[in-house]
This record gives C-alpha cells, structure tokens and sequence, in this order.
C-alpha cells in the first residue's frame, strides 16, 4: 500500500482542486445523461449488431466468415449500462 506524504496545500490549491472537481462532475453528469438519452437508440444497434453477425457472420480470416449462433450472442445484463469516467 503507498504511504500519502504530508504537505499543506495553499488556499488557491484548495479552491482549484475544489472548482475542478465540481467542472468534472458537471461534465460527467452531461455525459450520463447524453447516454441514458441513447438508451432506446443503443438497444436497435445492438440488436442490428448481433442480426448482422448472425447473417451475414464476421471475418475470422482473410475471406472466411463464421455465423455466431444465439448462443454464442451475450446476454444482457440486468442492469442499465455505466458510464466510466
């Protein structure tokens, strides 16, 4: 486990650290949101996805394809997707 080292920030430190986390939290907010928006959108891409690696497969080598048969195709977790920041 790291040892912290002791020091003493200055007020001016203090108060950026302080304005750049609350910037970042703001911009994480906006980001969650933009993705929980596309949620509806997302669900047709995937299931346009895995219609396309089931029909028409994926290159495995050169010019050879393989069909991914359902099961094979992941399962949806039961859960909302996360955003990593």
């Amino acid at each position: 486990m790291a040892k912290l080292i002791e020091y003493e920030k200055s007020a001016e430190a203090e108060k950026w650290i302080s304005d750049e986390g609350a910037e970042q939290e703001e911009r994480y907010n906006k980001i969650v949101k933009e993705m929980d928006d596309l949620s509806e959108e997302r669900d047709v891409w995937v299931e346009k996805f895995f219609g396309r690696i089931q029909t028409r497969g994926f290159n495995v080598h050169y010019d050879n394809r393989r069909q991914i048969p359902d099961e094979e195709l992941p399962k949806r977790p039961d859960r909302p997707f996360k955003v990593v920041f």
